[in-house]
C-alpha cells in the first residue's frame, strides 16, 4: 500500500518547517472533520448538490498535505457531486475516511521523528 503522502514533495512546499507542519496538521483536524460528516451526510441523502462544496474544500486540503490517494479520492465524490452520479458513492466516502485517518496518523508519526 502506498504512502498517504509524499514526505519529500510535502517538506519541499513548507521548507522544512515542522512547527507550520504541526499547526496544519491542527487545523486540518479541526476542519476536515466537519467536512467528512457534510460528504457522508450528502452521501447518505442522496443529494448530490450538498456533497460537491465539501468535498471539493476537502481536496485541497488534501492536496496541501501531498495526500495523493486522498486527495483523488475526494476529487472523485466532488465530481460525482457536480455530475449528479452518486453510485458507487458509499464506497468512496468509506475511502475517503479511511485514507484521511492513515493520511492523519502518517503525519503524526512523522512529525515525531521531527522533534527534538
Amino acid at each position: 500500500m502506498a504512502q498517504p503522502f509524499d514526505r519529500d514533495e510535502l517538506m519541499d512546499r513548507i521548507d522544512g518547517d515542522v512547527e507550520f507542519l504541526e499547526e496544519s496538521l491542527e487545523i486540518f483536524d479541526v476542519d476536515s472533520a466537519p467536512l467528512l460528516v457534510q460528504i457522508r451526510g450528502a452521501v447518505a441523502a442522496g443529494d448530490a448538490a450538498a456533497l460537491a462544496t465539501p468535498a471539493h474544500t476537502l481536496k485541497g486540503m488534501l492536496s496541501n498535505f501531498c495526500a495523493e490517494a486522498a486527495e483523488a479520492t475526494a476529487l472523485d465524490l466532488e465530481a460525482r457531486g457536480r455530475e449528479s452520479q452518486l453510485a458507487g458513492a458509499d464506497a468512496a466516502v468509506i475511502t475517503l475516511e479511511r485514507e484521511t485517518a492513515r493520511l492523519r496518523t502518517a503525519l503524526q508519526s512523522f512529525l515525531e521523528t521531527q522533534r527534538p
